[in-house]
């Protein structure tokens, strides 16, 4: 059996440069030379459609499409690995990257890497120093805490300004793919910045990047959409509000591993749903707003629990939060609110709504 002399190839972008991350396969290990031969092909990917591709895209393709653009030795970084840095890149362009080394007729790969807008996705060392920094600016009350921590064990913040006892909850990125952190915390840097006094009627809590494991894998280059944490668990399928109901939105099932809305072994499963679950005992906003949609974007399309329609009171305060909110979007006497009972069953609205009754909300761009 022929084995490969590239055990893992891993690709990351970060400040607008491409880096290859090459560990060595059994064929190498008793090679231990600082210096290695590889060769390296690319392929620009102008096909790509984000929200449409994912990981198969990358597998239909060949090595003989694309261009050799290194052909030498490496450095070793540390025992097996090996690192080459791409800067012929450009920002918004998916690159696919084969790796061969030295006389291997194969190479391996491909791994796809996006060169992503920073100012679009944040890393998560950049939603942290932003949030240090509102946390100085803002001269009332305040705290910066620790809620819980995610699957690889990121610390998971949460920034609370204003009025502590009536405040707007924000969470973020429940979904890896989708809005919070570039949205929330830009929106209170301008509150802060030109109207620091609506904070003593109304404080802002927000808990940015629920989903911080892989929003820092597609920050950093993963070039489709990635819905899960890294347990492969649809954070918004995880709560214990109707859990053991089965699923079939967009026509996949919440109880298959591998689904990319799976619900998770049991309720509450993940660390990052008990990370939310912590935030909101501890702040307990008015309201909840989980951000949706897509990367930094998200519009006034929202969601609330679907067993809340028999709740004429619940659905009236829905109405009234919302109302100001869409007013900044359109004409809404005119074109209406985007209200909809959409929220499925172990999602964040649903389990607010169990628990506390109080107005909770998935905001998308439109149904």
């Amino acid at each position: 059996m022929a084995r490969k002399s590239i055990r893992f190839l891993r690709g990351k972008c970060e400040d607008g440069i491409i880096r290859l991350y090459i560990e060595r396969g059994s064929p190498l290990y008793k090679n231990l030379l600082d210096e290695l031969h590889f060769r390296i092909y690319r392929k620009k990917e102008d096909d790509f459609q984000q929200g449409n591709d994912y990981y198969e895209y990358f597998d239909a393709l060949d090595y003989k499409d694309a261009k050799l653009i290194y052909d030498g030795s490496l450095q070793k970084q540390d025992s097996y690995c090996f690192v080459y840095t791409d800067s012929d890149v450009k920002p918004l362009d998916i690159y696919a990257y084969w790796v061969a080394y030295k006389d291997d007729i194969v190479p391996s790969g491909p791994v796809g890497v996006s060169v992503r807008h920073p100012d679009v996705w944040w890393t998560f060392q950049r939603i942290n120093d932003v949030m240090e920094r509102l946390y100085t600016a803002y001269q009332g009350p305040k705290s910066l805490s620790s809620y819980g921590y995610s699957t690889r064990k990121k610390k998971l913040k949460g920034l609370v300004l204003g009025n502590p006892d009536r405040c707007i909850g924000l969470i973020g990125a429940v979904h890896a793919g989708e809005s919070g952190p570039e949205l929330f915390l830009s929106a209170a840097e301008t509150i802060i910045r030109n109207y620091p006094d609506l904070l003593k009627k109304t404080g802002l809590a927000i808990l940015p990047s629920v989903n911080a494991d892989c929003r820092e894998d597609m920050a950093t280059g993963t070039p489709q959409y990635i819905r899960c944490n890294p347990n492969g668990v649809d954070l918004n399928r995880n709560f214990d509000a109707g859990w053991d109901t089965v699923d079939l939105t967009y026509g996949l099932n919440t109880s298959i591993h591998g689904s990319i809305t799976y619900r998770g072994p049991f309720p509450q499963s993940e660390d990052e749903t008990n990370t939310v679950i912590n935030f909101i005992d501890k702040v307990r906003p008015a309201v909840i707003f989980n951000g949706h949609c897509l990367s930094s974007i998200c519009g006034d399309c929202f969601l609330t629990p679907r067993n809340s329609q028999s709740d004429e009171e619940y659905k009236n305060r829905c109405i009234e939060l919302i109302t100001p909110y869409s007013q900044g979007f359109r004409d809404v006497d005119k074109e209406g609110l985007s209200f909809h009972y959409g929220t499925t069953a172990g999602s964040v609205p649903a389990y607010v709504y169990k628990k506390y009754g109080i107005p909770a909300f998935d905001m998308e761009y439109r149904t």
